[in-house]
């Protein structure tokens, strides 16, 4: 019994210790921590389906992958990471080594000693924490390329029982990242990348998966959120995709598919960014067009985008001429909020905790104990659909005779929903067709399409062509007609006509 209780005394003092050791950092300010020790691990990896410039002129090796991974630990004496040491391995991210602007430009040169010498919240390679905590994967934001950039808000979340995984943000072609499609592309491969790499550990929950943005990052992450049906929510950070950035991204890559952003999403933003609801009325947001799943947006009264950062934290407040402007005289709290509302906004859509951010939604913007730092605006939105992809496989395995009604149920609850992209559902069509010898089930699919898409020249010539294969040559003809309507230069339904033609004439 003796050693039962030594033991539990034991335990309790390693579990007050890690508590103290989040406490102890000064970077956290009045952040509550969370039940578990930050662990942190460093992971070097290569992509070899991607190069990357190697040294010499015309070298390549695979794309580096450095990726970074906050943890739920067991309580642990070990030493904490210092600043320093997230400092040191980002200069190790990129080549050349370059200190961080807002560290190299934001402190004075006395000061950075002591800055750098700060203790942090994380124990390097810490054991685990048993059992299976939920995934959050982050991506950096342009001239913030370095996860340092957000290691106050990782470790937080994992003290709270969340693993955060990142990647320190390079260019497609070079360290130098561009504001393109390719470069954004580039970031989400990256991102996938990172999840794929920690489906590996034993300790990550891939069935509760979130994603987080920030800056180019956010575009990144919003693209990684419409492709990918994995993910259950997605937490953007002063990132340009409320409204169309400048640049037509994020809505010129090529998957930006706004019916397919269906899960739970805050956007927390500067205030200033966000039009008053009286101009979005006429030229609305992605918050208003956003039709499925719940809306967040969050009014943060800070005019400094790095305040959305850990540099906040580190109590950098002086303005880098082209990089950010002056910051407010304590930024601290502002970010030590955002650092709450992201925690109540995941622990509400993955631990189905939804007290924490229903306070947040409740209480009136303002000073003081029961008011809130930030205006938060709040869409429930729709019910979700099935997805293109579970339609296409009820139709496969079903067929449209058996699928029909329960489509057409979709349809009427969802009046103006693009179901199934134009293209999937006539590649869908042919395989019915041609490849799995199911001719009456491809005139359905190929009729569904054209039903879908009235005004497509497509829809209907390959409509005609299914016809045509069942020997329904009178339907075939006035679907290739209706296809010459749409399009005059369609030389297949011209010729698709002359062979129904002639064969008509010589029918007995």
């Amino acid at each position: 019994m003796k050693n039962v209780k030594v033991l539990f005394c034991l335990t309790i003092i390693l579990a007050v210790s890690a508590y103290a050791q989040a406490r102890e950092s000064g970077f956290w300010g009045r952040l509550q921590a969370g039940p578990f020790t930050p662990g942190f691990r460093l992971i070097e990896a290569t992509d070899p389906s991607r190069s990357f410039p190697a040294e010499g002129v015309g070298s390549v090796k695979p794309r580096p992958m450095r990726i970074y991974v906050w943890y739920p630990a067991k309580p642990s004496t070990d030493a904490r990471l210092r600043l320093d040491d997230y400092v040191r391995m980002a200069l190790e991210d990129f080549r050349p080594s370059i200190l961080p602007v807002p560290l190299a430009k934001g402190v004075e040169a006395g000061d950075r000693a002591g800055l750098l010498d700060s203790p942090a919240a994380a124990v390097r390679d810490a054991e685990a924490e048993p059992g299976r905590f939920p995934l959050l994967v982050l991506g950096q934001g342009l001239y913030y390329e370095s996860p340092l950039s957000h290691f106050v808000l990782c470790e937080f979340l994992a003290s709270h029982g969340y693993v955060v995984a990142t990647s320190p943000l390079l260019g497609t072609r070079y360290r130098l990242v561009n504001i393109n499609v390719e470069d954004v592309e580039t970031e989400v491969r990256d991102m996938e990348f990172v999840l794929a790499t920690v489906r590996a550990f034993p300790f990550a929950d891939l069935a509760r998966l979130g994603v987080i943005g920030y800056d180019l990052g956010g575009m990144a992450g919003l693209i990684m959120s419409m492709r990918n049906p994995d993910v259950d929510a997605f937490l953007s950070l002063d990132s340009g995709i409320l409204d169309m950035h400048r640049s037509g991204l994020p809505n010129s890559h090529p998957q930006y598919r706004e019916e397919r952003f269906r899960i739970p999403w805050m956007h927390m933003t500067q205030a200033r960014f966000i039009r008053p609801e009286t101009a979005r009325s006429t030229t609305p947001s992605l918050f208003e067009r956003k039709a499925f799943g719940a809306s967040y947006l969050v009014h943060v009264p800070t005019s400094n985008h790095g305040g959305f950062s850990s540099y906040t934290a580190m109590g950098i407040t002086k303005a880098v001429p082209a990089y950010w402007g002056p910051s407010e005289s304590d930024p601290k709290p502002l970010y030590e909020e955002i650092c709450r509302v992201s925690l109540a906004f995941f622990d509400g859509c993955l631990k189905q905790d939804g007290g924490p951010l229903e306070k947040l939604l409740r209480a009136e913007p303002g000073s003081g104990p029961d008011k809130a730092a930030f205006k938060i605006e709040h869409k429930k939105g729709a019910k979700v659909p099935p997805s293109e992809a579970e339609i296409i496989d009820l139709i496969i395995e079903k067929g449209l005779g058996e699928a029909g009604p329960a489509i057409g149920r979709i349809r009427a609850d969802h009046p103006g929903l693009i179901l199934v992209n134009e293209s999937v559902l006539n590649w869908l069509g042919y395989h019915f067709l041609y490849w799995w010898e199911r001719e009456e089930e491809a005139v359905k699919v190929f009729e569904f399409n054209a039903s879908l898409y009235p005004d497509s020249w497509n829809a209907h010539d390959s409509l005609g062509e299914a016809y045509a294969a069942r020997g329904r040559k009178d339907e075939a003809i006035l679907s290739y007609k209706r296809s010459l309507e749409l399009n005059p230069e369609n030389a297949n339904a011209r010729a698709a006509l002359e062979r129904l033609s002639k064969s008509i004439n010589k029918d007995p």
